[in-house]
């Protein structure tokens, strides 16, 4: 006579990504996002930080390996010594909307 059969358990691992929204160091909201565009220079891009909640509004020009995370790093850490030039703009100002102009 056999043996019943052990059950086998199956490791799942997660594979960790990369964060696309970030804290913002202003309001404390889970809504800062980096965008990345193409700049002339070479081996350097331009990141382009927003929040979706209070409008904090950077730009930065990073290496071109930098991924957003350290974009995140780097503008949190400008933006505590007050280094970094930052705006504060509306959503419907981003968008290119014109505000309280009826059609």
């Amino acid at each position: 006579m056999g043996r019943r059969r052990k059950k086998y358990k199956k490791v799942i691992r997660r594979v960790r990504r990369v964060p696309k929204i970030f804290q913002c160091p202003n309001c404390g909201s889970r809504t800062l996002t980096i965008k990345f565009e193409k700049l002339d220079v070479q081996n350097y891009k331009k990141a382009v930080i927003t929040c979706g909640t209070c409008g904090l509004y950077a730009e930065m020009q990073v290496p071109e390996l930098y991924e957003s995370v350290d974009v995140y790093a780097k503008f949190v850490d400008l933006y505590e010594e007050g280094e970094i030039e930052v705006q504060f703009k509306k959503r419907e100002e981003e968008s290119g909307e014109v505000i309280g102009e009826n059609p």
